[in-house]
């Protein structure tokens, strides 16, 4: 994914910064790609990260970081 900075605007979040970006351009392997401009849902499955815990779309929790044991 290529992106740039909106304007000025970081937060601290914890030990890390969170940027408002826009996004310019997104690198997807041709095998996922549906049609011209969509990527395929069927044939990729993100793995999401949501408050220390990993999942995947329509699945069980596939994971947690080591700060989730905390």
């Amino acid at each position: 994914m290529d992106c740039t900075a909106c304007g000025q605007r970081l937060e601290k979040l914890g030990g890390g910064v969170a940027a408002e970006v826009e996004i310019i351009r997104v690198h997807v392997a041709e095998e996922f790609v549906l049609g011209e401009n969509y990527i395929d849902p069927q044939k990729w499955s993100s793995l999401i990260y949501n408050f220390r815990h990993y999942y995947r779309l329509a699945e069980r929790e596939r994971g947690k970081t080591f700060q989730a044991e905390k």
